[in-house]
């Protein structure tokens, strides 16, 4: 059966579920006619979206972990790090920038040096020993706690 458009502005010929395929395409159809209410699940895929048309304000909370992060995409700026980074300094487990080796002096690090106050609590581990040129004094409020051994020199 024919569709036609009649002089009032009626059509027939259209049956139940619409105009057969290929009948309508984008030059039919009037501006702004489809939204996103219209598409179907699937209908929008990689291949109709636009070169860098996503960013990070699309990107779902967490969506993004280590394998899909290029290899030195997060520089020492990125870091939440405390100290500074340089070239005698290390990222220590705690995430803070702390020299390397200890503090000495002389060439070839000849002369290892030490201070001479404790301000903070230190415990020495069951299986680890400590050494420190003395005198040493530990400040008021702190301890430090010997399961292994330390000697002072």
């Amino acid at each position: 059966m024919a569709i036609v458009i009649n002089g009032s502005g009626t059509v027939t010929g259209i049956s139940v579920g619409g105009l057969p395929d290929g009948i309508v395409d984008a030059g039919t159809l009037a501006t702004n006619s489809v939204d996103s209410a219209e598409l179907i699940d699937g209908a929008v895929d990689a291949s109709h979206m636009a070169v860098n048309s996503i960013d990070s304000d699309q990107y779902v909370d967490a969506s993004i972990d280590n394998a899909h992060l290029a290899d030195d995409a997060v520089g020492v700026a990125e870091l939440s790090a405390t100290g500074t980074a340089s070239s005698s300094t290390f990222l220590r487990g705690d995430n803070a920038w702390v020299a390397a080796g200890g503090p000495s002096l002389g060439t070839d690090s000849i002369i290892r040096t030490n201070g001479q106050t404790i301000s903070e609590n230190i415990t020495i581990g069951s299986t680890t020993n400590g050494m420190s040129a003395g005198p040493i004094t530990i400040a008021d409020g702190y301890t430090v706690t010997v399961n292994g051994n330390w000697s002072v020199v």
